[in-house]
């Protein structure tokens, strides 16, 4: 049961890796989220998370969208 557990939880962080990419190629959590077929609320807590386990920010948030940082 601990094996399944530690497999789940591999592929829903290598999952986070979809939302980012999702964020790059639309520059916003809506345009990610329309892309993804998701709310943009998940969009927003997947990033967070990744940023959270890489332990560094991804994006530049701006009011016009997102920008890659150099961690990006």
């Amino acid at each position: 049961m601990s094996q399944w557990v530690c497999v789940h939880a591999q592929m829903s962080d290598w999952d986070n890796y979809r939302y980012f990419l999702a964020v790059a190629r639309e520059g916003t959590l809506s345009g990610a989220a329309r892309a993804l077929s998701v709310n943009h609320a998940t969009v927003l807590r997947r990033l967070r998370s990744l940023e959270e386990q890489l332990q560094t920010g991804l994006f530049e948030r701006r009011s016009d969208g997102y920008s890659l940082t150099s961690a990006g």
